[in-house]
């Protein structure tokens, strides 16, 4: 039998030497599988679910994954798992708004600044997955929905409507529109909002040139009722007035007169120093002198 043949690297290598490297192997092995064991899991958080795919036959696993901790290896060549958060998420992320332009029923182009909120509903994730894709995806999808939602809204109403008490349905009528596209892929419109709608500058000149005019109209008629409800007050007065003289002048009959310019002759006579001159004719008073006084005088 013949010799093996060794390689001339290995001649001078000893028998030891070549034991303790083979008995690294095992060692090497070990350590590349600890290091690659926190790359093969996958946490999904309280606030998450995930979706699992099979990176090999692509297979998509019908059950969503809640919080936990996930093998999933090898996770270092493929993505496994497609996380979606269950919390509400708002667009602008900033927390401001968006400004969006659209054209009216009558062609009057008007900016609008809105904002929305949704939320990804979990146990539709997997549908979600199958029909939209990841996250990503499904934040994109959402933004061409509203974008889409909101023209047609505005698109319903002339401009007119839209500047006047109609311009508050058109939150309403977006989240409908939103929620008929995005429902059934799940995902869920919380709220949308319309902060403030600009139309063109000549159109906005022109509608507080009139709310301008409205705004004076309404003070000149304010003062109109001032001035009406002045003179129908001094009118009642006079009304009054007028009554007041009526009744006494009914009540002053001439015995009446005659009695009591005797009792006022009388007060002034009982004061001290007072003359009273009655005016006469023929000896005779130019007064007539009520009965009740001349009763007295005997």
């Amino acid at each position: 039998m013949a010799d093996p043949i060794i390689p001339r690297e290995f001649h001078r290598v000893s028998r030891p030497s070549l034991m303790r490297s083979l008995a690294m192997v095992p060692a090497a092995a070990v350590l590349l599988f600890l290091v690659t064991v926190p790359f093969s899991c996958t946490t999904v958080a309280e606030y998450e679910v995930a979706v699992l795919k099979n990176p090999i036959n692509g297979n998509v696993s019908p059950e969503f994954f809640p919080q936990g901790l996930y093998f999933a290896a090898p996770a270092i060549f493929w993505k496994q798992y497609s996380k979606y958060p269950t919390r509400e998420i708002q667009y602008p992320r900033s927390g401001g708004s968006e400004q969006a332009q659209a054209l009216t029923s009558d062609q009057l182009s008007i900016m609008v600044d809105a904002a929305y909120r949704y939320r990804v509903v979990p146990e539709n994730v997997v549908s979600l997955f199958l029909i939209v894709g990841d996250m990503n995806d499904v934040d994109e999808y959402v933004y061409t929905t509203y974008r889409t939602a909101l023209r047609d809204a505005i698109a319903e109403l002339s401009g007119t409507e839209i500047l006047s008490t109609d311009r508050l349905r058109i939150a309403s009528r977006v989240e409908e529109l939103m929620d008929e596209e995005l429902t059934p892929k799940g995902v869920e419109v919380v709220r949308f909002f319309v902060r403030e709608i600009q139309p063109p500058p000549a159109v906005r000149q022109a509608i507080e040139l009139k709310l301008q005019r409205e705004q004076e109209v309404q003070a000149q008629k304010f003062q109109t009722e001032i001035v009406r409800e002045q003179a129908e007050q001094k009118r009642q007065e006079a009304l009054g007035i007028r009554d007041a003289q009526n009744i006494i002048g009914e009540s002053l009959t001439p015995a009446y007169l005659s009695y009591y310019y005797m009792q006022t002759l009388q007060e002034v006579g009982n004061k001290e120093g007072n003359v009273i001159i009655a005016p006469t004719e023929g000896g005779n008073l130019l007064f007539d002198v009520p009965t009740a006084g001349r009763r007295s005088g005997q």
